[in-house]
């Protein structure tokens, strides 16, 4: 039996990988031109894909070969069974469904890649956007760009909501309440466990994430001549108030100017025994018109071309994005070729989210600043206590916020028609403590943010990721005396880590790498006490 089981895999695999590749090329040309035919080409190939993991057949084969052991004792071949099973099922869908997603996609796409905010008739990028947050100072000048940032949202909303009542089609004829709870199974998260951990986490910082928001509100007011309570939300860092205000004496953004932020990333990698040469060669890193603003790594075909987007300039923010994407990047590079292409992956995006989100965090150690940006001793102890107040108020703030997102789509796939204007700033309010600003009852604010309309049940990954991303700190300070510079960091992923691939359920992969399962109270301990 397991030889037919194997002989379906190898043909299943070879389907999948010519669909992979095509889905991503498409995808990247989109993304960096933002052209109309590549937009067309990407739904495409998108709908393509979706056709082709609704096949009921496959699903029921799959589904019956791994209920029942069909592989035998091959524990790699009942785990390319196990997560085909699991994508089959997540696939089903009918025809008629497939092609209004496909073209509400499309739609969607091509309005957050081409949106530019106006402000007093000039087109805004999103850097432009975040470059008067960070450093204006007239509220009503932060407040127009807030505002017209999010212009997007009643452009997209009503096509959000119709993917969500289709999404949610298919996920009640697979048997289940709804779409976030079956996207959240079929990617091996229990929600009820993802639920209960969040509503705990939130009481657990609650009080350090109150009292770390009144000192910063406490500068913020004495910076734009505003009482603290009456601060709204354009007088944050972006608009959403996911990452925190530039606040305190220490200037972030200074270390970088005139910095060749992809100089200072190779650096950063070779010290650990990983080439990012390649990556950077096939990679999209400046800003144009057209071209998707948001940042992102891509592994196009299991087989090495990496590659990544993004939109660079000297700040904080974007040395700490190039190393996040970077971390993808070399996770995917150094997963072994020797592997089966359905293994050649990471175990779950929370695990490659970790790897990103432990070295974008390498801008705020004093080590990295003073090995690669040459700062004195003096200068890194000024460094070190500035970036570990940062880096506990942007892990609290961040963590609050995800708390919006997760709870806000729970919500939406529970009932789309709910009033979900409302829905969005009561839980603004609840988890980030913010003022709604008058005006805005009936406005869909929450249909500005990407991930709630193309990368749906999603946002859930980031938190997890720093939660194991710090797991894996805590072992690397035990075992190789840190992370920056030392071989025997690297070494610690690729022996231990990458080499795994997808071979395992990500839990179990990070058990094998530290010793131990995912422990949320690791983040507790390092940012809320």
């Amino acid at each position: 039996m397991s030889d037919a089981v194997r002989a379906a895999v190898d043909e299943t695999t070879a389907q999948i990988r010519e669909r992979f590749i095509k889905l991503n090329l498409t995808n990247w040309e989109a993304s960096t031109t933002g052209g109309q035919k590549a937009l067309d080409a990407a739904a495409g190939a998108r709908a393509e894909w979706m056709r082709f993991w609704a096949n009921p057949d496959a699903y029921h084969r799959f589904k019956t070969w791994d209920e029942n052991g069909a592989a035998g004792d091959d524990a790699q071949l009942a785990r390319m069974v196990h997560m085909l099973h699991l994508g089959y099922a997540e696939g089903q869908r009918d025809p008629e469904t497939i092609d209004e997603i496909t073209a509400l996609s499309k739609t969607l796409d091509d309005a957050y890649t081409n949106f530019r905010a106006e402000v007093d008739g000039a087109r805004l990028t999103a850097n432009a956007i975040d470059a008067i947050l960070a450093n204006e100072t007239d509220s009503d000048r932060r407040r127009a760009a807030w505002e017209a940032s999010k212009r997007i949202g009643p452009r997209v909303a009503d096509s959000i909501r119709r993917l969500a009542e289709l999404r949610n089609d298919a996920a009640h004829r697979m048997g289940y309440e709804n779409f976030h709870r079956m996207s959240l199974a079929l990617n091996e998260l229990d929600p009820d466990w993802l639920y209960g951990m969040l509503d705990d986490l939130a009481a657990k910082i609650d009080e350090p994430y109150r009292r770390a928001k009144a000192a910063m509100d406490a500068q913020l007011s004495d910076r734009f001549g505003v009482p603290a309570a009456d601060l709204m939300p354009w007088h944050y860092a972006d608009p959403f108030f996911q990452r925190a205000p530039m606040i305190g004496e220490f200037d972030y953004d200074a270390p970088f100017t005139g910095q060749n932020l992809v100089e200072l990333a190779v650096r950063t990698y070779d010290d650990l025994g990983m080439d990012v040469r390649d990556i950077l060669d096939r990679s999209d890193l400046y800003e144009r018109e057209g071209k998707d603003q948001h940042a992102f790594c891509m592994h196009v075909d299991r087989e090495g071309d990496v590659r990544t987007l993004c939109n660079l300039q000297p700040v904080l923010r974007w040395m700490e994005t190039l190393l996040h994407e970077l971390g993808h990047g070399v996770y995917d590079k150094y997963i072994p070729q020797n592997l089966p292409w359905l293994l050649r992956t990471f175990p779950h995006i929370l695990s490659t989210e970790a790897m990103a989100m432990l070295m974008g965090a390498q801008t705020l150690d004093p080590e990295w600043h003073v090995r690669y940006l040459g700062a004195s001793p003096s200068q890194a102890a000024t460094i070190g206590a500035a970036s570990a107040a940062r880096f506990r108020l942007e892990e609290l703030i961040f963590a609050r916020w995800v708390m919006v997102v997760v709870n806000f789509e729970r919500l939406l796939y529970e009932d789309p028609s709910r009033d979900l204007d409302a829905t969005w700033w009561d839980l603004v309010q609840k988890y980030q403590f913010l003022n709604k600003p008058e005006g805005r009852e009936h406005l869909p604010d929450w249909a500005t943010k990407y991930h709630v309309a193309l990368v749906p049940a999603y946002y859930q990954n980031y938190l997890l990721g720093r939660m194991m991303s710090l797991q894996w700190d805590r072992w690397l300070a035990e075992h190789a005396g840190g992370i920056v510079g030392r071989r025997e960091a690297g070494d610690f992923f690729r022996e231990r880590v990458f080499a795994l691939g997808a071979t395992l359920h990500w839990n179990d992969a990070l058990e094998a790498a530290t010793g131990e399962k995912l422990n949320p109270d690791y983040f507790v301990m390092k940012f809320a006490n």
